[in-house]
Formats: structure tokens, C-alpha cells, sequence
């Protein structure tokens, strides 16, 4: 995994509403031995089983997780439901953050899992034409991982490398077609939010690998980017 290297990455699901993103990205149960677990408990495992491999005694490990939903093109924390309308900051030295997302520091895999079922619960759903349990917002379930190895150098002495890497877990929510979906009042509301965000990514997707030299990306276009 490139986190484990000192790299940020991202994996996320993208697609119609109803066509199992969710379950992609976190399969039905939190069971190590579900053999359809989903994307986010095996990046999970993968992270945890190479600390645990690691047999150099220098080298220490930190592992912190987030979780947020933006829903509305408002941000808020999953694992403290009282913090809402948070607000996207950018920093010289911690590059772009949201601002009192709060932080846990996680051991093990069952660590997560707890934070995972936790956070879910209080993600915005509900009940469409095209599924019964449908995703309302986006969830971005974040891991960061800090690695501090002391190095041996000249005349012996001691010097610290520290890598930190960063992964986000992320699962959209579905595009939709609102007279298929029979959306209506809020759920009207929420699809058009659901619907103008992920065009904004595409967007930049598309600014990112179009082969003409473009002087601006439209990362500000939503807050999903």
C-alpha cells in the first residue's frame, strides 16, 4: 500500500444509486474471515498486517481515523454527530483539512469496525423507487497512518524519519434520474445536491486527463473534490 510509504491515497465508488457501492466498499459484515468483506475492512486488514509483520524495533506506528458525510454540500463528523457545517481549510505544512473533524486513535482492526458501524448510523438514508436503503450524502472514512523509524548515521548518530500517509475509503452517493427514483420534497433536494457534486467530479477527472494543458482545475466547484 502506498500510505504505508509515506503517500496520500484515495479509493471510491462511483456510480448509479442501487448498484452496490456501499456494499463494494464495505460488504455486509466487519468479519476478517466474510469472504465478501468489502474493499474498506481488507485495506483495513492490509494496514494492520504489515504493522504487525514488521519486526523492526525502531520503528514505531500511529494510526488515527476519520469519518464525515458531506450530505447537502455540508460537511459534518460521523463520530461526533454534534459537529456540523464544518469547514474546508487548506495549511502550508497539513495541505488541505476540515477544520475540527475530530481524530481517533485506533490499535486494531476491530478499532475501526467499531468506528465504521458507529459512523454509519448516523449517515443520512433513505427509501427510494430504486433502493430501499439509499445513500443520501457521501461517506469518507479516513486513515492516516505515521511511521517514525530512528536511523543510525554517521558516527553512529541517531537520526528520526518520520512517513505519514494518508488513505480515503470514499463511497458516493448514487447519481440519479429523478423520475425513475420518484424523488420528491427533501429527497428532491438531496438528488439535485447528490447529482451537481458528481458532475463536479467528473469534471475534474476529465480536466486531470485531458491531454491539453489547462491552467485551472475545478476542485472548488464542490466539496466532495
Amino acid at each position: 500500500m502506498s500510505i504505508l510509504e509515506g503517500y496520500n491515497s484515495t479509493i471510491f465508488a462511483y456510480g448509479q444509486t442501487g448498484t452496490g457501492k456501499t456494499f463494494t466498499m464495505e460488504g455486509f459484515t466487519y468479519n476478517s474471515n466474510d469472504i465478501l468483506r468489502g474493499i474498506i475492512p481488507r485495506s483495513i486488514e492490509e494496514i494492520f498486517n504489515y504493522i504487525e509483520s514488521f519486526s523492526k524495533n525502531d520503528t514505531k506506528f500511529m494510526v488515527r481515523a476519520s469519518y464525515l458525510q458531506i450530505y447537502n454540500e455540508g460537511i459534518s463528523d460521523l463520530l461526533k454527530p454534534e459537529k456540523s457545517s464544518l469547514q474546508i481549510r487548506e495549511d502550508k505544512k497539513k495541505g488541505v483539512f476540515v477544520e475540527s473533524l475530530s481524530e481517533w486513535a485506533v490499535r486494531n482492526p476491530a478499532d475501526i469496525y467499531t468506528l465504521l458501524q458507529r459512523g454509519a448510523s448516523c449517515r443520512a438514508t433513505a427509501s427510494t423507487k430504486m433502493n430501499d436503503v439509499s445513500s443520501r450524502s457521501h461517506a469518507v472514512f479516513m486513515i492516516v497512518v505515521e511511521q517514525l523509524t530512528i536511523l543510525s548515521g554517521k558516527n553512529n548518530e541517531q537520526m528520526t524519519q518520520i512517513k505519514v500517509g494518508k488513505l480515503n475509503l470514499v463511497d458516493l452517493a448514487g447519481s440519479e434520474r429523478i423520475r425513475v427514483t420518484g424523488a420528491m420534497g427533501k429527497q428532491l433536494e438531496e438528488s439535485k445536491n447528490i447529482n451537481k457534486s458528481l458532475s463536479a467530479l467528473g469534471n475534474v477527472i476529465y480536466a486531470l486527463t485531458d491531454k491539453k494543458t489547462r491552467s485551472h482545475i475545478p476542485y472548488r466547484d464542490s466539496k466532495v473534490l
